[in-house]
């Protein structure tokens, strides 16, 4: 996931972009800082893809230069399959 848009003073993430599995996404979420300054950030991401389904991730940092995002969600799609996805995300 790509976040292009963002607004720290609401943590609104207005434009996200991914690909899963080949398929891309696009979507939005939220993102907020422990007690409003960090150093840990938690950040929730819905994508959408009209012809495939949804990826869904919640994510969390112990740090804002976003070393390692711990991870967990799932992927659904419109042949009623549901993927559960997991796991850290390393810079």
């Amino acid at each position: 996931m790509t976040i292009a848009d963002a607004n720290d003073a609401n943590g609104e993430i207005k434009s996200a972009t991914g690909n899963y599995n080949g398929r891309k996404f696009s979507g939005n979420g939220h993102y907020h800082f422990k007690n409003g300054t960090g150093p840990t950030t938690d950040i929730v991401i819905n994508a959408f893809n009209d012809g495939v389904g949804y990826v869904t991730l919640a994510l969390t940092a112990a740090d804002m230069q976003f070393h390692e995002l711990k991870s967990f969600g799932g992927y659904v799609d419109f042949d009623a399959k549901a993927v559960g996805l997991g796991g850290s995300f390393v810079k």
